[in-house]
């Protein structure tokens, strides 16, 4: 049963990892998907490539997500190429590992601005078509860190709670319009980054 059929949801960082399989369950279930990343053309392409294969459709373009005239131009694509949008899901994010004392102001700030300020811009530019939507949805991707903390990871674990207080703070003001805010929060994910850090330790011990 295709129970999104006729829907359409917007991905970030659909590129790889998450977001792909995030994107090819949705499409799977019968929904529209526009795929989107910062820079990796190459991994959207491969993203639709796959869920075209099985008899999904799918279209992908590159924006920033803490770039206001991005978010608006992927707001705007979903509606011109599928007529509608449904479904948000924030998944764009920055992970990396520096310890506090070396982290500087401007690798704080790119963390904060893809993974919370990303999602509050790609909200509020969706908000009015999610409405319009009647059965709108925003998720917003999560991690464990953010509950339980990570070493040399405080902008990363920063982010992800504060993602998890805005989901929050959007179910309570949504709630009575249609929308409903959720996060999930996995833990470790099989990753080819995964897989290269865990090589790293291995080697280094």
């Amino acid at each position: 049963m295709k129970e999104l059929e006729g829907r359409v949801a917007l991905v970030t960082g659909a590129a790889r990892n998450i977001g792909r399989a995030i994107a090819l369950d949705l499409a799977n279930g019968g929904a529209k998907v526009l795929v989107t990343a910062q820079s990796d053309k190459a991994g959207l392409d491969e993203t639709v490539a796959a869920i075209t294969a099985a008899g999904g459709v799918a279209h992908a373009m590159l924006a920033d997500v803490t770039n206001e005239d991005h978010v608006a131009a992927m707001v705007k694509a979903a509606l011109d190429r599928f007529g509608r949008l449904d479904v948000l899901v924030n998944n764009a994010a920055v992970r990396g590992e520096t310890p506090l004392a070396e982290m500087t102001l401007s690798e704080w700030r790119r963390v904060v601005a893809v993974t919370l300020e990303g999602p509050f811009l790609c909200a509020r530019a969706a908000l009015p078509h999610l409405i319009a939507s009647g059965h709108g949805s925003i998720i917003n991707i999560g991690g464990l860190t953010g509950y339980i903390g990570a070493k040399n990871r405080v902008h990363v674990v920063s982010a992800k709670a504060g993602l998890d207080g805005m989901t929050k703070a959007l179910a309570a003001d949504f709630i009575t319009r249609g929308i409903r805010c959720n996060a999930i929060c996995p833990g470790t994910v099989d990753s080819p980054s995964l897989r290269q850090r865990i090589a790293a330790q291995a080697k280094a011990s």
